[in-house]
C-alpha cells in the first residue's frame, strides 16, 4: 500500500498582475528514517522555512492502522519519534506540512526489527566515504538500490566538509532514492568533525540520543539478531565518557536475549593496509582487546578509500571506503589482510542464527568476492590461517582534499539545533556553546 502523493504548488498567484507570495515551505532533506527498533522509529526531515509537520503513519497492507502524528513546532528541522509500532512490520509515513492533516507531499518506508528472535536474520548494505564525487556516489547509490536490503550502514565521511550546507544538501539529494526506502545508520567520520559547525550538522541530521536527549556522536542500535556499536574513532580512547559507555554497552550486550552478532562500526578502524593505516588511538588504548573480550564478531570501517577484508586473530574486519571519494592506492598488505582492492564498491551482508555472509559488489557491477564465517570461526574463503594481531606501526596518512585542512577530532557532540518530538537541542563543544546556539534553544519535546 502507498499513500497518495499530492505535491504542494511552489507559489500561489494572488493578483491579476502576477504578484506572488513566497513559496510554501517545502522539504529539502528527507524524509529519512533513523533509530529503528522493534516498536519505534525516528522520521527526520528538514524544511526550507519553519513550519509544523504532520505524519500519517500506516502499516503496509493494513490501512486500519493509519494514525496521525503531529509535530506542531514551527521549525525547519523535525525529528519525529514514532512509538507503539508492531515488530517486524513494514510501515509508510506520509508527510504533510502543517499542524493538520492535508495533502501528502512526501513519504518514507521502513521496516521495524525483531530483536527477541535469534532466528530473525538481517540483510543490510555497508558502504562509506561517499564524499567529494557526486557522479560516482550516485552510481554506487543506483547499484545499491537494485539489491534488496532492510537497512543501510555507512562507515562515515558522507560529506567533504561537514560545515558546508551545500555538501550536506548534495548528500541528501544523491541518497534520496535509497533513504525513501531504507533506514540509515552511520558512524561519524573525520570530515564530519572538521570544526564545530561540522559536528553540529552531524548531530542535527544523525546524532544518537544520549542521556536527557542530548545527541552525541556515538550510540548503539539493535536490528534483528545484530547489535551495532557506532563509535567516534577520531579521539583519544585511553579513558573518558565514550570508553566508559562502550564498556557498559558491551557488558549489557553479553547477556542480551536473542542476540547473535555484535558488530562495531568506526570510521578509522584498528587495521588497514591502506595509506591511513591502523588507528593508533584504538590500538594503544587496547580497544581491540576489549572488543574481543566481549565477543564482538566484526569491525566495519572506512577512512582508507579501499576495500579490505581481514582477520586480526580473533576479530574480523571489513573496510568499505569506496562509496564515491577518490580511491586510494593500496599499501603493503599487513599480516591481518586477507583480501584488498582499490575500487569503488559496497558490501551486501546477510546474517542468520549460524553464520554471516558477504557479497562485495564493485560499482561497475561485477562481484569482487563472496565470503563469510560461522559464529566464532575464521573466514571460510581463505586458504591461510589468520595471523596473530600485529602491533601498530607508524603510518603516514594521505591528505583529504578537497576538504579544508582543519581538524577538531577531539570535539564531543552533544546536540544540535532542531525541534520536534525527538528534536536535537544543541551541539556542545567545550567553551563555545553560547557562541553556536545561544540561550534560546527550545526544550526537547516528546511526541
Amino acid at each position: 500500500m502507498r499513500l497518495a502523493l499530492s505535491l504542494v504548488p511552489p507559489a500561489v498567484l494572488l493578483t491579476m498582475q502576477g504578484a506572488a507570495f513566497a513559496a510554501a515551505p517545502r522539504i529539502v532533506k528527507g524524509p529519512y528514517v533513523t533509530a529503528v527498533s522493534d516498536t519505534t522509529a525516528d522520521v527526520r526531515l528538514e524544511l526550507d522555512s519553519p513550519a509544523a509537520v504532520t505524519l500519517q503513519v500506516v502499516r503496509e497492507r493494513a490501512p486500519a492502522t493509519l494514525r496521525k502524528v503531529v509535530d506542531g513546532a514551527s521549525s525547519t528541522m523535525h525529528v519525529v519519534h514514532l512509538t507503539g509500532l508492531d515488530a517486524g512490520k513494514p510501515y509508510i509515513a506520509g508527510i504533510n506540512i502543517g499542524p493538520t492533516q492535508g495533502p501528502v507531499v512526501a513519504e518514507v518506508a521502513f521496516k521495524t526489527s525483531v530483536p527477541a528472535d535469534p532466528n530473525a536474520g538481517t540483510h543490510f548494505i555497508v558502504y562509506g566515504d561517499d564524499r567529494s564525487d557526486q557522479e560516482t556516489h550516485a552510481g554506487v547509490v543506483r547499484l545499491m538500490g537494485q539489491i534488496p536490503s532492510d537497512f543501510l550502514v555507512n562507515t562515515g565521511d558522507i560529506v567533504a566538509d561537514g560545515a558546508s550546507s551545500s555538501d550536506w544538501q548534495s548528500f541528501f539529494d544523491v541518497e534520496a532514492p535509497l533513504l525513501h526506502e531504507h533506514p540509515l545508520f552511520l558512524c561519524i567520520g573525520n570530515h564530519e568533525l572538521y570544526d564545530d559547525e561540522a559536528g553540529a550538522n552531524f548531530a542535527r541530521y544523525f546524532g544518537f540520543a544520549g542521556p536527557g536527549g542530548a545527541p552525541r556522536p556515538y550510540g548503539t542500535e539493535r536490528m534483528g539478531d545484530v547489535r551495532f556499536f557506532f563509535l567516534n574513532g577520531m579521539h583519544d580512547w585511553s579513558s573518558g565518557e565514550e570508553r566508559d559507555w562502550l564498556e557498559h554497552e558491551l557488558t549489557r550486550a553479553d547477556g542480551e536475549p536473542g542476540l547473535v552478532w555484535r558488530i562495531v562500526v568506526v570510521h578509522h578502524g584498528p587495521w588497514s593496509s591502506g595509506p591511513h593505516g591502523p588507528n593508533r588511538r584504538l590500538i594503544e588504548a587496547h580497544i581491540p582487546d576489549l572488543l574481543s573480550a566481549h565477543k564482538v564478531d566484526l569491525v566495519l570501517s572506512g577512512h582508507d578509500h579501499i576495500y579490505e577484508r581481514g582477520d586480526a586473530g580473533g576479530l574480523k574486519y571489513l573496510i568499505s571506503g569506496g562509496g564515491g571519494a577518490p580511491v586510494y592506492k593500496l599499501g603493503t598488505p599487513t599480516p591481518t589482510t586477507r583480501k584488498a582492492e582499490s575500487t569503488y564498491h559496497f558490501i551486501e551482508v546477510t546474517t542468520t542464527a549460524n553464520d554471516l555472509r558477504i557479497v562485495t559488489h564493485r560499482a561497475e557491477g561485477s562481484i569482487l568476492e563472496k565470503c563469510g564465517f560461522a559464529k566464532g570461526k575464521a573466514w571460510d574463503c581463505d586458504t591461510a590461517p589468520p595471523a596473530p594481531r600485529p602491533a601498530a606501526a607508524a603510518t603516514q596518512s594521505p591528505g583529504d582534499a578537497p576538504a579544508p585542512a582543519k581538524s577538531t577530532s577531539r570535539c564531543s557532540v552533544a546536540a544540535a539545533g532542531a525541534s520536534g518530538p525527538r528534536g536535537l537541542a544543541a551541539l556542545v563543544f567545550p567553551g563555545i556553546l553560547a557562541a553556536i546556539l545561544g540561550a534560546a534553544l527550545a526544550r526537547r519535546r516528546r511526541g
